[in-house]
């Protein structure tokens, strides 16, 4: 017959062995939400080439919000319409800003949106940087280069927040744009700091001449994919974009001349470290660096088989050892199944490389100019005019988003 202590021993494992059973139910199914009158009438409102992204963006309600305004604004951005891109990367900030912004009251939210909002996506470090990447080339377009530094300088900020741990940012694009933006809006002390500390983490970079006034951008390649990995998939890793080709791009002028863009970021590198190390996998929102640590579960499992051991001149800790031992057992059940599976949603219409140059309108013919897109043997690939070309009093912005067109 139990004794008391015997039973109360046994109820513990196995509650903690029911519970773990139950824990690992598969990822949840997600049904799309009914859209309302008022809400089809704002997707009719919106340009044609947007209005299936709208229709999904209400479908889908506020756990892919800012997925879902991210995408639309890059796509509104790939088709020059800037207005509409603007819109939808405001919008996204200030979902983001709730939880990530560089203050007291934001460090206290994310504590908590990593125990009780995880449902909601507000994308990764890489991703967050991104959109007001985006958001900073529209206020370059515009001229508004303070605002356009303000947007760089958070793209930076949002690259060292990282689960809840701040890493050193080497996001250099970032930087270099601060010192572009800084620049033109007539502060060279603040220009020539940017680009001294990019010149840290990118050795043999060379600063644009300043008499330089126009900045041209490609993008290449697709986005950084996330795959779910490890026993329950809860595991986060990440893989380079499918079927890249290009890796170097050409700006060939009006007159013929050929200008040879830098690779200023590689956005799967930025995916796929913190800091500057190589990440193996990230762990219930656990940056691993192929680290380990003891859990509870093998700590009450460790202690139980030393009970066992240690019992013989105790009555009754033999059996104490031996329910140490079923606990952890059970616990670390619920540790490798309790898990929340790895979110894999990801910002899908970024590209893998950014490419960047500057020259004078002096010796660059704008008009007429187009990118070439070439292998890593340097063999073209594809060539594309610019989607994007603002003449501007200070400068001259040239973009293209790298999409071959058939």
């Amino acid at each position: 017959m139990m004794s008391f202590i015997d039973k109360r021993i046994f109820s513990i494992a196995f509650l903690a062995f029911v519970v773990s059973g139950c824990a690992n139910v598969g990822p949840t199914q997600y049904e799309k939400m009914d859209v309302s009158v008022s809400e089809k009438e704002i997707i009719t409102s919106k340009p044609y080439y947007l209005q299936g992204e709208y229709t999904r963006f209400f479908e889908e309600g506020s756990r892919n919000q800012v997925l879902n305004l991210m995408v639309i604004g890059k796509t509104a951005f790939d088709n020059n319409d800037l207005e509409e891109a603007a819109i939808a990367f405001d919008n996204a900030i200030a979902k983001v800003e709730e939880v990530y912004s560089d203050s007291d009251s934001a460090t206290k939210a994310r504590s908590l949106w990593y125990e009780e909002g995880s449902k909601d996506f507000k994308g990764e470090p890489y991703e967050r940087s991104l959109l007001y990447y985006y958001r900073g080339l529209i206020y370059l377009a515009e001229e508004d280069f303070e605002n356009a530094r303000a947007s760089f300088l958070n793209s930076i900020m949002q690259d060292a927040f990282a689960e809840e741990e701040q890493y050193r940012s080497d996001f250099g694009s970032q930087l270099f744009l601060v010192g572009w933006s800084s620049r033109k809006m007539g502060s060279e002390s603040l220009a020539k700091q940017a680009f001294d500390e990019l010149a840290t983490i990118a050795p043999g970079f060379i600063p644009p001449d300043p008499k330089d006034d126009i900045l041209i951008i490609a993008e290449s390649g697709t986005s950084p994919r996330k795959l779910a990995d490890g026993v329950g998939h809860h595991q986060l890793v990440y893989r380079r974009g499918k079927k890249i080709i290009d890796n170097q791009v050409e700006l060939v002028d009006g007159d013929g001349k050929t200008l040879k863009l830098e690779t200023r970021e590689d956005i799967f590198w930025q995916a796929s470290s913190r800091g500057g190390r190589q990440i193996d996998r990230i762990i219930d929102g656990q940056v691993s660096f192929k680290e380990t640590t003891a859990d509870i579960g093998k700590a009450l499992s460790s202690i139980g088989t030393a009970a066992i051991y240690l019992s013989a001149p105790f009555e009754g800790a033999g059996n104490i050892g031996s329910g140490f031992a079923l606990v952890g057992v059970g616990m670390m059940a619920i540790s490798a199944n309790a898990k929340v599976r790895a979110d894999t949603r990801n910002w899908d219409n970024i590209p893998n490389l950014l490419h960047f140059a500057t020259a004078s309108t002096e010796n660059i013919a704008i008009d007429g100019s187009e990118f070439r897109f070439l292998d890593e043997a340097g063999n073209q690939t594809h060539a594309q005019s610019p989607n994007l070309v603002v003449k501007g009093n200070k400068q001259v912005l040239i973009w293209s988003n790298g999409e071959k067109h058939d």
